[in-house]
């Protein structure tokens, strides 16, 4: 929509004629779907390789057996502040259609997976399954295939803590790939 990456469900014109002036007769407002998915019909895109991905970083926190433990474990202001920003992820694709780095074709995993694999990873639960995100991490595809452009940060309908997590997550997977060169493992 008038050259950038956003929403046709919550973008108002009025907004974008105040940002960058289309809505005039030499500036029309344009719709179409997403470049980096494929197109189902209209501006319906296929955005599957985006679930694919949370199943590869197993996005989800392991509970099985731990119902009966009693409270959950503790956290501080910080961190549940940053896991609330980042839970508020919608998995919508503009992250990963503004980003120069992840195409439909390549193993980029994108902005969106890094914020989730950040969220999972900073609750005490949820890093039981730590090592296994970060071995994806540094995958092809992983965190040393991001730019670093932060075109995500700029198209996030939802303002989330991206380059936080990217760099985070990048901080992770070197610590994770440090301890690994010296135990030996993978």
């Amino acid at each position: 929509m008038g050259g950038t990456v956003g929403q046709s469900c919550s973008t108002l014109v009025d907004e974008l004629i105040a940002r960058d002036g289309t809505g005039s007769k030499d500036n029309p407002i344009t719709l179409e779907p997403m470049s980096k998915f494929p197109v189902i019909r209209d501006l319906f895109v296929d955005r599957s390789s985006m679930f694919t991905n949370l199943k590869r970083i197993k996005g989800w926190v392991p509970i099985d057996g731990t119902h009966a433990l009693g409270a959950g474990p503790k956290e501080s202001q910080e961190d549940q502040e940053l896991r609330y920003q980042l839970s508020r992820c919608m998995t919508c694709g503009c992250c990963l259609e503004a980003c120069p780095q992840f195409q439909p074709e390549g193993q980029f995993v994108g902005a969106q997976i890094f914020g989730q694999t950040l969220y999972f990873n900073n609750h005490e639960t949820g890093a039981t399954l730590k090592e296994d995100r970060l071995n994806v991490m540094q995958e092809e595809g992983g965190i040393s295939d991001c730019g670093n452009s932060q075109n995500c940060v700029q198209v996030c309908p939802k303002d989330l803590p991206l380059v936080e997590a990217i760099a985070k997550i990048g901080r992770q997977t070197t610590v994770h790939s440090i301890k690994n060169f010296f135990t030996g493992k993978k």
